[in-house]
This record gives C-alpha cells, structure tokens and sequence, in this order.
C-alpha cells in the first residue's frame, strides 16, 4: 500500500512522522529511500494537500534528504567534525588533531583480553595528514542533536561507563567526553568513543577542557588542575541527562518526569569508576526489564 492510496489519516501519520523524525533512515526504514522520498514529495506538495502543517513536513523532509546525503557537521573543540554512514573526517586545528590522533593510537596498541574488547569502542581504521579520517565497522551517529527514549539513555550510559572503567583501569583518562565526542551504533546498541584532544595519564596536568562543556567538569578540576576519573565519569553522566531532553546536562530540571532513582543517580558523586558503574548496573536490574530494544535512526 502506497502513502497515495491511504487517504487523508494516512497523510496525517506521515506528516506527524516526518516533523518527530530524527533521521532519514529512521522515516523511511531503508537505504533505497529515493522513490518512497519522491512518492513522500508528492503527496504533500502544496497544491494536492491541505493539511495543516503539510508545508512544515515537506519543509523538514527535504532538510532530512539533505542530512542523509551530505552528511552531518558539527564543530568541536579542534573545528569541525563531517560524518555519513561509517566515515568520520575530523577537520580544524592541526595540534590539536595530531595530538587526538596520538592519544587514540596509543589506545589503539594496547593489548590485553579487555583492551580487545574495547577496541569495538574506539574507530576501526584511522588515518591522519591534514584532518583525520575514522571508519567505522556500522553505520554511526554523533549523540550531539539527539533526544532518545530512557530505555537507549541506559544502555548508552552503561556502555560509556563501562568504557571509562577500562580507561582507568589502564591508567587514563579521556577528558571530553560529550555529546559531540561519542557516536551511537543503532544497529548493535554500541558506542564508539573520539576526540581524544584532552586524554592525559590519570594524575597528569589537565591543560584543557572542552569549552563548549567546561560547566559539566567537576569543580575540582579548575582548582587542582589534575586529570582524575571523575571528570570522566561526570561527563557521562551529563551526556546522559542530555540525551534525555536536558541540554544543560545537569539533569534537574528531568526529577519531575523521570524515573526518581535514575536522575538521582545521574545527580550523585562517584570518584571510582567501577563502584559507579556496579552501581548503575544494579540500577538498571533493579528499576528495568532487561531486553533488546531495537534502534532506529
């Protein structure tokens, strides 16, 4: 059945899809988009339909066709950050790339039966001159412009603490992480971690953080200057309340209409990684069914 042949209630439904939709692929559910895109054009071209907000969704669904063909940009703390499919092409300040670059390689090298597991968490193949070219195994998106449903804000935080546990483990720790530094894999409920600008040896001197998300650092941070877990573990947490619907991060404003035990969580402090990552597992057994929720972005 075509949207043509459904009548005025199947056009209302594609039009409330189109205006809620947050990708392309999570619209139409296909890569071949194209002649379902154009049959999409049509039916709510201004001179065959009235519904009001038609002109809206063919306003959002073109924005949608162009996202998914050019791919997404962001800026970061180094410049700018291009994504499509499984490529990344990371673009702006050439020390500042080298030295992410060198971070991630030394990620990269470690060997171990943990360190084999997290490389799934870090980009296959990387590559550096001018800008540095990541691919990835899956099809990948920045978490930065999202808003997800709680029950993929839970296994997104756990994977990220899960990550930092093992960062810490071998001694390091990330420094940026943020919406912009973590891409989502839809379609194995994964996460893969970059913008390795500010990664420091746990201890070491902390001579940057990211700008954009300095108000999520620790407070202790600007005083002692010192790279410690809880930056990290903070800067999960605050990912986490924004893809909830919190811009800030901070997550107050979701104790009204969240789960109570996981905003107080997110609100909690943790200095050691693995106590707050069993923590949130326990969480999570105690307050939610444990099953796989497809993904669709």
């Amino acid at each position: 059945m075509t949207y043509r042949d459904t009548g005025i209630d199947r056009t209302q439904i594609l039009i409330d899809k189109i205006l809620q939709a947050q990708s392309l692929l999570a619209l139409f559910k296909t890569t071949d988009y194209k002649s379902v895109y154009r049959e999409a054009v049509k039916l709510l071209h201004p001179d065959l339909c009235y519904l009001p907000a038609a002109a809206d969704a063919l306003i959002r669904l073109n924005e949608l066709r162009l996202q998914y063909e050019k791919g997404q940009v962001i800026t970061d703390d180094a410049g700018s950050i291009w994504s499509k499919d499984k490529t990344v092409i990371f673009r702006g300040d050439s020390y500042l790339l080298e030295k992410s670059y060198q971070n991630l390689q030394q990620l990269k090298h470690l060997r171990g039966e943990a360190a084999f597991h997290f490389q799934h968490y870090l980009p296959t193949h990387v590559h550096f001159s001018n800008t540095i070219e990541a691919q990835f195994s899956h099809r990948a998106l920045p978490l930065y412009g999202l808003q997800l449903p709680q029950e993929h804000v839970n296994w997104v935080l756990s994977r990220l603490l899960e990550m930092v546990a093992w960062l810490a483990e071998e001694g390091f720790v990330h420094g940026g992480i943020n919406p912009k530094s973590v891409f989502i894999v839809p379609e194995t409920h994964g996460i893969i971690l970059t913008s390795f600008y500010h990664m420091k040896r746990e201890g070491e001197r902390l001579r940057t953080v990211s700008a954009t998300y300095k108000n999520w650092y620790p407070a202790s941070v600007f005083a002692d200057k010192r790279a410690t877990s809880l930056i990290d573990i903070e800067c999960c947490k605050r990912t986490a309340a924004y893809l909830l619907g919190d811009p800030s991060g901070l997550g107050i404003r979701l104790q009204k209409t969240h789960l109570a035990p996981f905003i107080d969580f997110l609100l909690d402090h943790h200095t050691h990684p693995y106590d707050c990552y069993h923590d949130y597992r326990r969480l999570l057994g105690q307050h939610f069914e444990s099953r796989f929720i497809p993904l669709v972005l």
